[in-house]
């Protein structure tokens, strides 16, 4: 299939004859409808295509077209159920468009607007190629400022090592009276310990056999052992009995000054 010339030096078909047979393009396919006797409603029916856009067809009204792709396909079915060459129509329907367009140019108040525009889109290209230009050099200049901001600091020198001056053993003295009570706990099992110190401080945790718990007072410990018999217990280094019934938790279990000095004169 050969495609349109729009440009083709052929005269029209509906402009064949003398100046009184010129007619429209629209009215012309309906004359060569109406002389084969075929009515719209039938060529709908045939070709899928609704009579509203044949009747547009005939009456040259292609705006109401949805698009011009769409008249050139409505236009071949037309010509093919007509009888007519519809390669020649579509040429005719282009020529026809090319002649409406002609006219419309020449009825337009302002003929030169063309002309007009050229400089103005040279001048448009210009300016976007300057503000390119301005663009790309703040570019370039924000991203090395940015690498001098993060550059890296010249190293420093590493500092010159100074002698140690070694220093005579500290030698620790237990002060035997550094505090007036010191009580360490063993625990043979599980038993849960509470303790209030000088009347003040509180211990309350759960141990396990092994472990050990020392605490320091400066007049009296006050203790609550939830198995007794699983504690021994040494006061300022000295063994502290503990008496309990069995299998019970002893509460206000009090370890003072008192009571250390009377278990000192007990003992042979």
């Amino acid at each position: 299939m050969s495609s349109p010339n729009r440009h083709s030096n052929r005269q029209p078909p509906w402009e064949q004859g003398s100046e009184a047979d010129v007619i429209a393009f629209g009215t012309w396919l309906r004359r060569q409808r109406e002389l084969r006797e075929i009515s719209l409603r039938e060529i709908a029916d045939v070709t899928k295509i609704s009579i509203r856009y044949l009747e547009a067809l005939e009456q040259d009204r292609f705006d109401v077209l949805p698009a011009p792709v769409f008249a050139h396909g409505f236009l071949k079915e037309y010509a093919r159920y007509v009888g007519l060459d519809a390669d020649e129509v579509v040429n005719s329907y282009l020529t026809a468009q090319d002649e409406a367009e002609l006219e419309e140019v020449a009825d337009a108040p302002v003929v030169r607007i063309r002309d007009k525009k050229r400089p103005t889109g040279v001048l448009l290209a210009l300016a976007a190629l300057v503000l390119l230009a301005i663009v790309a050099a703040l570019a370039y200049f924000a991203e090395s400022f940015r690498e001098d901001d993060h550059s890296e600091p010249p190293p420093m020198a590493a500092p010159v090592p100074q002698p140690v001056p070694r220093l005579p053993p500290v030698v620790e003295v237990e002060s035997e009276t550094a505090v007036p009570l010191s009580i360490t706990i063993d625990f043979t099992e599980d038993c849960w310990i509470e303790a209030t110190i000088d009347g003040e401080g509180q211990i309350s945790e759960l141990h396990v056999p092994g472990e050990s718990l020392r605490i320091e007072a400066q007049e009296r410990v006050t203790l609550t052992f939830g198995n007794p018999e699983a504690v021994r217990i040494e006061v300022n280094g000295q063994p502290f009995p503990v008496s309990a019934p069995a299998g019970q938790v002893l509460r206000g279990f009090e370890i003072d000054l008192g009571t250390l000095q009377a278990l000192d004169r007990t003992e042979p």
